[in-house]
This record gives structure tokens, sequence and C-alpha cells, in this order.
């Protein structure tokens, strides 16, 4: 078995040469007061002896590595990847790279991400935080490091950092405004954790709308739990086995609203006649299902987009400022037409 190569190191090229290591790093860095003469053969002998330069240290000294942290709960969700293409397709402009971290939802995981990120492998961070997390101190000291942070979709109050947001509010208003325009009226809500932005403001869009329409949601009729298709199709299941079931279900995600839709239809449910049902993030598969699943589009590669201009503007001294997107309600098969 071969052995790893111990790496070269600026302190081997100095004792084959007999100079100092400080002679050595600084003709490698064209420094003026180092020769022509001895920079070319400090180069010619680090290439020879395949000297690699130590990339975080350079970047350390230097200030700056062209590279931002992304930092996402999980890259599988379309949402996440296209917010992520939109970051990439900004930056690269620019001449940054993009650093791409997952934190599955997890608190502990995203602190350790961002702790990673700190010593000195980003110039800046764009996140979107974990569900998992309710401890927000970890992404304050990012600025100890001077290294900026943006938040797009799932934010928090008391961070120091830009954000890029979607109107999720209206965009549960307007759901629940079309479902009843559709004559429904006992519409039930599932609800993801409400420490999460995103989920907390989709909710009270819900409850206002219905509010509008002379309606007290009952305790009943809100469901909290994770977004999953897992935890869609056991939502279908508790509600099958009511006696006084709703005539519609609004759910804060596409992943819910897809697994309670197929355990209705496999149940003998006619959507939308006896349950209308609409998601939230507009995913590829809602158009492609049967009946087509209505949604709400968050435009993530928009938004993901304008979160590297913002960080950018920011890395060359602009101030911070918090951006709304407005959303819009794509009417399908499963909710039914939008009446005249």
């Amino acid at each position: 078995m071969e052995l790893k190569r111990k790496k070269v190191s600026i302190y081997d090229i100095a004792r084959v040469l007999n100079i100092s290591g400080s002679t050595v790093s600084r003709a490698l860095q064209d420094h003026p007061a180092i020769s022509t003469e001895m920079k070319a053969l400090v180069k010619k002998t680090a290439k020879e002896m395949n000297y690699k330069p130590n990339t975080m240290a350079v970047n350390l000294k230097r200030g700056k590595c062209n590279t931002i942290g992304v930092i996402v709960p999980n890259i599988n969700r379309n949402f996440f990847a296209s917010a992520i293409e939109g970051i990439e397709e900004e930056v690269n402009k620019m001449g940054y790279d993009v650093l791409i971290c997952q934190s599955q939802d997890q608190y502990e995981k995203e602190k350790k991400v961002i702790g990673s990120l700190s010593q000195g492998k980003v110039d800046g961070v764009i996140a979107s935080i974990a569900a998992g997390t309710r401890d927000y101190a970890h992404f304050n000291s990012l600025e100890e490091y001077g290294i900026p942070l943006v938040l797009f979709d799932r934010v928090a109050e008391g961070i120091n950092a830009g954000t890029v947001t979607v109107d999720d509010y209206r965009g549960a208003y307007r759901v629940v405004k079309h479902l009843c325009a559709q004559g429904k009226r006992r519409i039930f809500h599932y609800a993801g954790f409400q420490h999460v932005s995103v989920w907390r403001n989709r909710y009270k869009g819900y409850v206002d709308a219905l509010k509008e329409y002379g309606i007290e949601p009952e305790k009943e009729w809100v469901f909290v739990g994770n977004i999953t298709r897992e935890e869609g199709e056991a939502t279908a299941r508790k509600i099958l086995r009511m006696k006084n079931r709703p005539d519609a279900l609004f759910c804060t995600s596409d992943f819910v609203a897809l697994g309670a839709m197929l355990e209705f239809l496999k149940n003998g449910v006619r959507i939308p006649e006896e349950m209308a049902i609409c998601g939230f993030a507009n995913e590829p598969f809602d158009e492609l299902l049967r009946p087509s699943l209505s949604s709400v589009d968050q435009f993530s590669k928009k938004m993901g987009q304008q979160a590297a201009r913002m960080l950018l503007d920011r890395l060359n001294g602009e101030s911070w400022v918090n951006i709304i997107l407005d959303p819009e309600l794509i009417v399908r098969e499963s909710s039914g037409m939008i009446t005249s």
C-alpha cells in the first residue's frame, strides 16, 4: 500500500534553498522587497517540489476567498434547489463560487455548519433557518467574524441580517378566499410548527380569511406537525374517521397536500367535489397529479437571486434591506376553478 505523501510547506522549500520561510512566502506573493531572481528560483523550486498553498491560510490573510456559503434545510426539495440555482447564477457573475451545506432541519447541525463556515471559508452566508432551530445566537456569531448574512424564506427576529421572503400571509389568505369562493365553509388547515416564520404567517392568513366570511375555525380544524407526505397521509386518515368532515383542506406544504390527496382518492373521496385541496410551494409534481394540485408559487429562483444580489451589495458596503415578494395563487383541478 502506498503511503500518503507529506504535504510540502514553505519551510521545506526554505530548507532546500537555505533561506528563511518568510523569504519563501514573500517570493511566492511577488513581494517587491524580493529580487526578481529570487522569486523565479523560489517559484521554480516550489513547482518541482509540487508545493500547494494552504488555501484557508491564504484566505484568512487576504480576508477574502471569493466563496459564498449557502445553508438550506434540505437540498432535495425543489424550492431550495431552485433558490440555490438563482443564488449561484448571480454570484458567479461576480466571480464567486458557492459552498452548499444542509442542516437537515436540525439545530445542532446548523450550528456546526455556521461554526465551520466562519473559519475563513466564506465571504458571506445565505441561509434558510432549520425547523428545529429556536435559538439563533449562532447566526449572530457570524458578525463577530465580519461575515455578512442574508436570510431567505425562513427568517427570525433578532438576527442582524438582510431578509428575502415571500408574503406567506397573503398567499394563505388568497388560498382560503378562493376556497370560500367555491362555496367551501368547513376548511381545515395543516400547519407546520408555529415557531417557524413561514408556517406561522400562513396560519395567520388562513384564520383572517375565514373570519372575513364570518367563520371561526375550531380547534379540531388545525393540524400541526412535520411537513412530509407521510404526515399528509396520516392527517387524511384522521379526517376520514370524523363524523363531520371538512369540505376543504389547505396544507402549508405541497408534500403534505400530496399525501392527503392520494389517501383521500384511495378511499373514494371525490376531489374537489367532496374535498377541495390546496398546497403551498407550487412543486413540479403539482400539475402532473390527477386531479392537478392547486398551490401558491413562491418564486423560489427569484428569491435566491434577490438574496444573492443583497449579499453582494452588502459586501460592497451597502446597507441591509428587507425584500418581500408577492406570491401567486395557481388554481388547478383539486380546488375547482374560480367562479365568475
